[in-house]
Formats: C-alpha cells, structure tokens, sequence
C-alpha cells in the first residue's frame, strides 16, 4: 500500500513485462532516497493533515526482490506434464496496530501489532477457466494462495526467498485445485461454459505515496481509555464493562504479471465501550457504543464518552428490567443504527456480483447473498429508493468515511457505482471473477471467501431516498400501519448486537456446543436497542427482539423514509456472527480492528411486514455472592 514514484513505477513495470533487468538494478541511492522521501512528503491523504513517513519496513528495494522472483517464477516455474502459471500476483501487506483496553479506570491490555505478510496468488490453465472460485471437497484450504510475514528489518534477500517459497507453494496448490475444478464440472455444474474464470483488467501503475497521518501512541490512547472506563466504577447494577481504544494503519502493495505496481494506505482509529448485566431470568443483557474515524479528531471527545458511558449503564439497567417482547409480524421502523444494521445485514451482502464459489453444498451458499445476481434490470426495491457505492470519496454527510480506498484487494482502481436507482437494479459490485459473459471489475474486490476468490462488496454505501419526514412524523407513520394491521404497537429497532463486541469468552464447552445447535446462521442479530411504540406516542423498551430471516422482497415495501442521515464506520469481520460469539469476539476486549473498512449512509427507514421470532439468546445462573464492592 504504499510509495514511489511514476518513474519508477514505469521501470519495474518494464521489469515486469520484459523480464530484463538484473537484481538490484531498481535500488537507489541514499541520496536519491532522501531526495524522494522530501518528493513523497508533498503527497498526502488529504490536504492540511499532518502525514507520517513512508514505511519504514518495506522498502523500494523489497518490492525490486520480490519483482524479480516474481519474473523468474513466471519463466521457470513449472511441473512436466502439468500448466505453467498463467498469471501470478503478491500483495505485500504492512499492518501497524496500536491497542488499548480497560476495566473500571485501569487498563488491562497495551499492545503494538506491527507485521509484514507476503501473499502470493497463482492461476493455473487460462482466464476462459482456471483453478480459481473452487472449493475442493475436504480440503477448503487449497486455493492456489501462500503467505509468510516478513521481519520488519527484512531485506531483499530474505524478500526473494520468501517470495520462492509462497510461490511455490501457491503454484502447487493451484494444480490440485485446477485438477479438483475439472473433476467437479464433470459431475455437474450450473455454471455456464461460456463466463470466463477471470476477467481481463487494465494494469494499474501508480506508485505515489498514499501518506496518512501517524497512528495515536499508546499512552494517549491508555489515557483516555482509563479515563471513561473510570465513569463504570459505581455502576452497581453492571456484571462487566470495558473501553477499548484503537489505533491503525495498512499500507498494501500488488505486483502481478500483468504490469500491476501499485500501492495504497488506509488509516483509521476507534472506540468502543461495552457493558453488560444479568436479568433476574439470568439473561445475558449487552449493549455497546462503537464509533470508527480515519483519526481520533474524528471521534468524540473525551467528555462525550464519558456521557456516552453514562447513557449506556442506564440502557443495562433498563433491559434487564424491560418485558421480553411477544411474537410480531408487521411493521417495523429502523432507526439510526437500528437502519444501518437492517442494511448491514440484509441488503449489502446481495449487491455482491461475484459467483458463489463453486463446490460448496446448497446450505453452505446460503451464506454467500446472491439474491439479486439474477434481478438486474429488475425492480427490487421501493422507487423511492436508490443505492449507490462510492469508496473514491472520504466524507458522507459532513462525516468522516473509512470505506474508501484507491485499489481494491486484486489491485483494480476503486470505482463510484450506481446500484440501484429508483428501486431498479442496474448493476452489481463486482470483482475479476464474473458471474456473467462480458462483465468486467468495477474495482469492489473486497471480501475474500473459500475458493481464494475475493467478492465484490459494499464499502461506502449510500441510500438516498426522496419523500423523507422527521424522526416523529415516520414513527406516527408506523403506529397508523400497525392499527391498521390489527396491531397495538409499532416495533422500533435502533440498534443491533455485534458479536464482535459483545461476544463473552466464558461460556463453557456445552453451552458452545448448544449454540452451535440452536442458531441459525442466516438470521441477523438480535436487537440490542428495540422499542414498542404506542398510538399515543408511549415508547416501551423490550428484549429478545430476534428478526427472522429478511427476504430481499421485503425491500419493495419501504413504506416511509426518513430525512435525517445516519453516518455508521465500521468493520465487516470475515468472520460470521456465530463464529464471533463462539471465540469471544476479538482478542484481549480490544477494538474490532480486523475486516472489511466499511460506512453505510442511509435515512431511517420503515418496512411494511418483518417477522420476530422467538429469543434465541440462552440463560446462564446468577451469581451466588454479591458483585465484590471495591
């Protein structure tokens, strides 16, 4: 992800696509170097931001070694009797973390994650078909990918032979998945003969410097995580509470065989503070505030977290006290987060227009989205909706982003795509794996999935609507579609869980082994904030909100929006939220700070008919002795 100029640029590129040039003849000088580290200083992420220096760990030379084993892989490698490599890319990837959490105004975990990691990518056969998007039966991990992390002092020797060995390996793979591929299609495939495995892109060249401000140190960051983990110290009714503080940068490079050199950054920081309680049932009761910036400028102050902690001890008290709801089907008004969650977890994973990797069961695809890959040029939501992606811009609604990025994950240069317009689907977010003769990448490679295919995926969302009323004029809307509907209430929902956040590492081996049986993975989370409203206007908090599945045709019925935004960063983990609530969330309480850079833009948003199922959250036994005082 990260500099040099565009006459280099054009050299390695010549290196690439010549396979001339001796090793070593790309390096520098010392002088030439400090001259282009003053060059690259002008070149920032945004103007008037202080930027931090180029890395440090991966240097010109680096990429040289790793170009020139990438040539002579190309020209050399091959096993007789089976395909040479037909295309072979490396992602070099720098991560640069800093991390805090604390307990009741004391920390309980500091620490810098600073590490290097060389992937190789290798396609065997042709682009009309090759190893790629094929899940090999009971043996997942062969596709065609290899990786080792580099040591931060690492040079063009250790380089070269890292490269050697993911290469090879990835090679290797890549055949026995090709080889598994053939054998599939000849027991039967839907997919068509006549869509490509792989698209044909325009070889990007742009190796400016992407400099972004520093990351925050870790004494800041532990200040102010003690300081409004401090506010929970005479929460009584409280079983647990944390603040987490985070820190980040991720500089990418990609060198491939088409020509691609090209690097890009992405920064960002992070809060969280999560509490929880226990309901005289022995319900679990959770509730967070998340908030994600490109720094800590643009999170909330201090004081406003303190205030934030405050609201949230209050919500705890409130749900483990608050009536579990009753079973409903009818309208529902997602507010705020409550509609950023509706479109986080039922719309954005069917704007993907990569093909499900072939191999998987029919239960097992499920997971992949896919309801609107067959619907374009379709109606499939309300006309007074429309959905565009745009990750070339850093602000929406006045609002820092960190969906946004210059290349995606196969190193195509990100594009703006208009999704849907007016309720008409007119196009997908796609990546280099089509799902359709002629379809090419719109620059959306984001997600990586079994197969080794990355998929196209939502990155800074915007929903615009037209009709829009206040807050108050939508909730009296969705009171009036309940009565006529026969019910007493209208249901709100202004947040959702995040087993990111608020999976719990306690559970024991059992009640793991029970949740596994008892959840179905294609249902969203449950509600963390849900309200019943009345006709005369009483608001009454209620539990166990737990939606059933959202068919995609519950899209056409939005029957009011709202016309205030609501502007929500944060990371789309690869994980499921079943996987999250299994392994406890993240590591050590800290911030989410693995996934998918993702922002959603959308008004408050009311559908017509929704389901709510039973609770589906288990009870654990109180606590025989009394919460300890001090």
């Amino acid at each position: 992800m990260m500099p040099r100029n565009l006459r280099r640029g054009m050299k390695r590129l010549a290196l690439v696509m010549v396979f001339a040039v001796a090793p070593g003849a790309l390096a520098k000088a010392p002088a030439q170097e400090e001259a282009k580290a003053k060059k690259d200083a002008k070149t920032k992420e945004k103007p008037g931001e202080p930027a931090g220096p180029a890395s440090r760990a991966v240097t010109n030379e680096i990429i040289d070694a790793v170009a020139e084993e990438m040539n002579r892989d190309m020209q050399d490698l091959e096993i007789p009797g089976a395909p040479k490599p037909y295309h072979i890319s490396y992602k070099i990837t720098e991560v640069d973390v800093n991390d805090v959490a604390a307990t009741l105004g004391q920390s309980t975990s500091r620490k810098n994650r600073h590490t290097v990691t060389l992937e190789a990518r290798v396609r065997v056969g042709s682009k009309d078909f090759d190893n790629g998007n094929y899940v090999v039966p009971q043996a997942e991990e062969f596709d065609g990918t290899a990786a080792l992390s580099l040591p931060l002092e690492a040079n063009p020797r250790l380089a070269r032979r890292a490269a050697w060995l993911v290469t090879d390996s990835a090679y290797k793979e890549a055949l026995i998945q090709l080889r598994a591929k053939i054998e599939g299609r000849k027991a039967g495939s839907t997919r068509s003969a006549d869509i490509p495995s792989w698209t044909t892109e325009k070889p990007v060249v742009s190796e400016e410097p992407v400099l972004v401000p520093p990351t925050e140190s870790l004494d800041d960051l532990e200040t102010r995580a003690k300081a409004v983990s401090a506010v929970f110290r005479d929460q009584g009714n409280l079983r647990d509470s944390r603040v987490a503080v985070t820190s980040y940068l991720e500089r990418r490079w990609y060198l491939t065989t088409e020509g691609t050199n090209v690097t890009d950054t992405r920064r960002a920081s992070g809060v969280v503070i999560e509490a929880s309680a226990q309901a005289d049932n022995g319900e679990l009761i959770h509730n967070y505030f998340l908030r994600y910036g490109r720094t800590m400028k643009d999170l909330p102050s201090e004081d406003e977290l303190k205030a934030e902690s405050k609201k949230l001890a209050e919500s705890i008290t409130k749900l483990a006290k608050a009536p579990v709801i009753d079973r409903y089907s009818g309208p529902v008004l997602f507010e705020g987060e409550g509609a950023v969650g509706l479109i986080r977890y039922s719309l954005a994973p069917n704007l993907g227009g990569t093909p499900v990797p072939e191999g998987l069961s029919p239960q097992e695809t499920r997971a992949f989205g896919g309801a609107l890959t067959d619907k374009v040029g379709l109606r499939v939501l309300s006309p007074n909706v429309s959905i565009v992606d745009d990750p070339t811009v850093r602000e929406g609604a006045g609002k820092a982003l960190i969906g946004g990025y210059k290349i995606d994950d196969e190193g195509v240069a990100s594009q703006k795509v208009e999704v849907i317009k007016g309720g008409m689907l007119k196009t997908l977010l796609t990546s280099r794996t089509p799902s359709a003769k002629n379809q090419t990448s719109n620059g959306h490679a984001r997600r990586t999935t079994e197969g080794g295919a990355f998929h196209g995926s939502a990155t800074n969302l915007f929903v615009k609507t037209t009709g829009g009323t206040s807050r108050k004029a939508l909730e009296q809307r969705l009171v009036a579609a309940a009565r006529a509907e026969g019910l007493k209430y209208g249901l709100v929902i202004r947040r959702f869980d995040d087993a990111a956040i608020t999976g719990a590492p306690e559970f024991t081996r059992r009640e793991l082994v029970q949740m596994i049986k008892s959840t179905d993975q294609q249902l969203p989370p449950p509600a963390a904030l849900a309200y019943r409203i009345y006709p005369d206007g009483k608001e009454e908090l209620v539990r166990d909100v737990q939606l059933a599945e959202i068919p995609i045709r519950a899209w056409k019925d939005v029957i009011g929006v709202g016309n205030e935004l609501t502007v929500y960063n944060f990371l789309a983990p690869p994980e499921t939220q079943l996987q999250l609530r299994l392994t406890g969330g993240t590591d050590d309480g800290f911030v989410p700070s693995s996934g998918i850079e993702s922002s959603v833009i959308t008004p408050d948003l009311l559908l017509k008919e929704i389901d709510v199922v039973g609770p589906t959250l288990g009870q654990r036994p109180m606590p025989l002795v009394a919460k300890p005082s001090k």
